[in-house]
């Protein structure tokens, strides 16, 4: 699956929000970018934060199928990479997100499974 508003919707759903489309002759000219990120996705935030103070980004990718998840919105070091994800699958990409938060301390994430987002694939 290449971007679409059914990775889009995905991503919103594991409480991700939109940023913009990201093209990396957008970034700042004084500190390019890494060269191992495409050079178009499409850039999130999620609402929540880690207790320590983290920030989760993802970049999707517009061309071909994955993901990065990242702790910053301008990538420019591989320590800001949290998981790189060759597919568009949504399981691993919610079990990144849980082990994200679990690594920072946890969140704000609904603390039952009842209360966490579900995924169907249709």
């Amino acid at each position: 699956m290449v971007f679409s508003t059914l990775k889009d919707s995905y991503l919103q759903k594991l409480g991700f929000v939109r940023l913009s489309l990201y093209r990396s002759w957008d970034y700042p000219v004084a500190a390019p970018e890494a060269e191992f990120a495409p050079v178009s996705d499409m850039r999130y935030q999620h609402r929540l934060v880690g207790r320590d103070g983290t920030r989760l980004y993802a970049c999707s990718w517009i061309h071909e199928p994955g993901y990065m998840l990242t702790t910053a919105q301008h990538i420019s070091s591989l320590t800001h990479v949290v998981a790189e994800l060759d597919s568009d699958d949504v399981v691993v990409l919610q079990q990144h997100i849980e082990a994200f938060f679990m690594m920072h301390g946890g969140s704000t994430l609904p603390l039952g499974p009842e209360e966490r987002p579900q995924l169907t694939l249709s």
